[in-house]
């Protein structure tokens, strides 16, 4: 999904989680992206666009948080994009003690706030690859333009 259209921060962890399906089967998968607003799952080739379901992540305390979800993309053979919908503030408080007590657990103890809003490119100090790029193509430009006369 595009930068521009994030509305949350992404955090690349691995967090098991239990997905049931429309007719409430079981199944094991891995959560490789997460944010207070939705994940990036392991690929299930019984998942498609649109479809709906409930996920269930373990709690610190080692209870389980329900969420309704709903699969937004595919990424063939690699994830499925999914949004929880319908998710309280409660909820997505929840969903960020997930995220601080794995960053934690692996040895990441950053101070982060997953309902702070991604930065834009536009917004950012660090520069883009391709204003680098365009930066020394153009004093390339001149050095050879100054050998030249």
């Amino acid at each position: 999904m595009p930068d521009y259209q994030r509305q949350h921060i992404r955090f690349s962890l691995d967090i098991p989680a239990v997905r049931y399906n429309k007719f409430g089967e079981k199944q094991d998968t891995i959560l490789h992206q997460i944010s207070i607003g939705g994940c990036l799952a392991e690929w299930d080739e019984n998942v498609y666009v649109g479809d709906e379901f409930r996920l269930e992540i373990r709690l610190p305390n080692k209870n389980w948080l329900p969420l309704k979800c709903k699969a937004l993309y595919r990424f063939e053979n690699n994830g499925i994009g999914i949004k929880f919908t319908d998710v309280t503030r409660f909820e997505q408080e929840l969903i960020a003690r997930i995220i601080s007590n794995r960053l934690a657990n692996e040895g990441l103890p950053m101070t982060v706030d997953p309902f702070a809003q991604p930065q834009r490119f536009a917004e950012s100090k660090i520069p883009r690859i391709t204003d680098q790029r365009r930066e020394q193509d153009e004093i390339l430009q001149r050095i050879m333009s100054s050998e030249a006369n």
